[in-house]
């Protein structure tokens, strides 16, 4: 499977059982904070899938196999966590890979390029995505560092339990 192409597609609700199993598991329920029954997660990503929310959720796939999940969102639709992170002209990405063992394999920054394509494609208006994992997520951070992000600060944002590093990758120029 190492070979096989990195995609997404979005989100529908199909895909909320397995969501709801992934956020269970400890290496993402660390990040991502309490685990989400099928209730939560229908509650908290059904406005999404039926574009009552502006963030967009997708099911990142390698070759045909449920590799993680992905959301990406304007910052400019989420003004709290705009003003917090101060990244202009901005898009968010976040994301986590389902199965532990696939982590520390290159599947991340994979999945990371593969985001960037659809942020590049959604939001035409946005200079650079960033993402904000916890400053403690090492091996998030890594990913989006082999993904072409570059260390912008650290930053407290309301809410959230620990502090967040903002990591920023500039839109490609046509050349």
């Amino acid at each position: 499977m190492p070979g096989d192409a990195v995609s997404l597609r979005p989100l529908d609700r199909t895909d909320f059982p397995l969501v709801s199993t992934w956020l269970a598991r400890p290496h993402v329920a660390r990040w991502w904070g309490t685990p989400r029954d099928l209730a939560g997660v229908e509650a908290e990503y059904g406005p999404c899938v039926d574009g009552a929310d502006p963030t967009r959720l997708f099911l990142g796939l390698a070759g045909a196999h449920p590799l993680g999940f992905v959301q990406a969102y304007r910052l400019a639709d989420n003004l709290d966590y705009a003003r917090a992170v101060d990244v202009a002209e901005g898009a968010g990405i976040d994301l986590l890979i389902g199965d532990e063992d696939r982590c520390g394999h290159g599947w991340g920054p994979r999945l990371i390029a593969a985001a960037l394509e659809v942020v590049w494609n959604l939001y035409p208006e946005v200079q650079r995505a960033m993402a904000g994992p916890s400053v403690d997520n090492t091996r998030s951070v890594r990913a989006f560092e082999k993904a072409g992000f570059q260390r912008a600060r650290r930053v407290r944002v309301p809410g959230e339990d620990d502090d967040e590093l903002i990591l920023v990758c500039p839109r490609p120029t046509a050349g």
